[in-house]
């Protein structure tokens, strides 16, 4: 009878642990923790969470405008977004979400995908962390917790900081010589020293830094979204607003800045100002602080409703160095007038009102004629953005 009981007692105690490991479990895709553990691990990340506000620097490269993005999310997508912020300044490879309780695996891994790309696009200088991670949630006497598990490209935090240490020097580089210059001009000599710099890679398979500040910054090479990182931190360290914007354009993924230049926001695509640099050395302007009326003829932008507004050309590129061929101009002396700003170049680039097709050949022909370098058989890249017009000397 005693060992009938005690049989009895022992398939109830398994029972229940079984149970209780569920409940534990239930909602995770990874190994169980402990109650004890947990709430360990909850008290640590509270004694090491820093608030989340302007002043907030996950390393020393930092950005100004932390949080253009962050101020789109939900109460919840912030919690997230605020520990991904704290998880990554402390180099943590798995966290806990603070102050959130998960209501189920799918909700929490969308608004877990909505704050990484949002602290992704507000943060250019956090190169190293790796585009996969994971999220799962743990349930336990406080509720159910969501936690992060994240990649770092580098081994170590020493490693982040020589690369930071790097980088740093090489922001420093662009920006030497610009004291005294107005925020327009410090921000197209930025543009043109950092297009004249790097060079667009077409490899098929690109190594993963060529789509960060780190290639560009590091090895003069990336592609869209790596320009876009490191242009926004050099712009950011001469203390001008810049976000990070995405969109398609000819069908593929695509991304560039937008620029707070007096007050005003404008679209900077230094990929597209680069189009033409393989082929002829120049770096063209048409695609430099547009509107986004001027912008959209040639591009789609994505989430366009979270965008600063953008409606002014006072800082375009042709209209603030008064680069334009006007309807009611003597194109001759217009003409003569802008030879004279391009004397030092190997180009001239202007912008045409109104029809340009009726204008090309008066164009050409005064332009042989005030210039000999403009001779037959001069090639001429037209750009309908801006009724924008580059021609190089031969």
């Amino acid at each position: 009878m005693k060992s009938t009981i005690k049989s009895f007692l022992n398939f109830f105690l398994i029972i229940f642990i079984i149970v209780s490991i569920t409940y534990i479990s239930f909602f995770t895709d990874i190994p169980t923790k402990t109650g004890n553990f947990v709430r360990k691990e909850i008290e640590e990340n509270t004694n090491s969470f820093e608030e989340y506000n302007n002043d907030f620097k996950i390393n020393e490269l930092g950005i100004q405008m932390n949080a253009y993005y962050y101020s789109f999310l939900t109460d919840d997508q912030k919690k997230i977004y605020e520990s991904i912020a704290n998880g990554v300044k402390n180099f943590q490879n798995e966290f806990v979400i603070r102050d959130y309780i998960a209501q189920d695996k799918d909700k929490f891994a969308s608004e877990v995908s909505i704050a990484i790309e949002a602290f992704i696009n507000d943060h250019p200088e956090v190169f190293y962390l790796q585009s996969e991670y994971s999220s799962y949630i743990l349930s336990s006497f406080e509720g159910n917790l969501g936690y992060i598990r994240v990649n770092y490209t580098e081994e170590s935090i020493d490693e982040v900081n020589k690369k930071i240490e790097m980088m740093s020097k090489k922001i420093d580089e662009y920006l030497e010589g610009l004291e005294g210059l107005n925020d327009f001009e410090k921000e197209l000599k930025i543009h043109d020293r950092l297009s004249y710099a790097v060079e667009y890679s077409h490899l098929d398979d690109l190594p993963r830094e060529y789509h960060t500040a780190e290639g560009t910054l590091l090895e003069n090479v990336g592609v869209c979204d790596s320009f876009t990182k490191a242009l926004q931190l050099i712009y950011n360290r001469a203390g001008i607003n810049s976000i990070i914007v995405l969109g398609s354009l000819d069908g593929n993924p695509h991304a560039w800045n937008m620029v707070n230049i007096n007050n005003e926001w404008y679209h900077v695509d230094l990929t597209s100002s680069h189009s033409i640099y393989e082929e002829t050395g120049i770096v063209n302007h048409a695609y430099f602080n547009l509107n986004t009326e001027a912008f959209k003829k040639f591009a789609i932008i994505d989430n366009e409703e979270l965008l600063p507004q953008s409606q002014g050309n006072t800082c375009s590129y042709y209209n603030y160095n008064d680069l334009i061929i006007r309807e009611d101009d003597d194109i001759y002396q217009r003409l003569e007038s802008i030879c004279n700003v391009f004397a030092e170049d190997n180009y001239i680039e202007f912008y045409v009102e109104g029809n340009v097709g009726n204008k090309i050949s008066t164009i050409l022909i005064a332009l042989r004629d005030i210039d000999s370098t403009f001779l037959d058989g001069t090639r001429l890249y037209y750009y309908n953005i801006e009724n924008a017009i580059i021609i190089p000397k031969n």
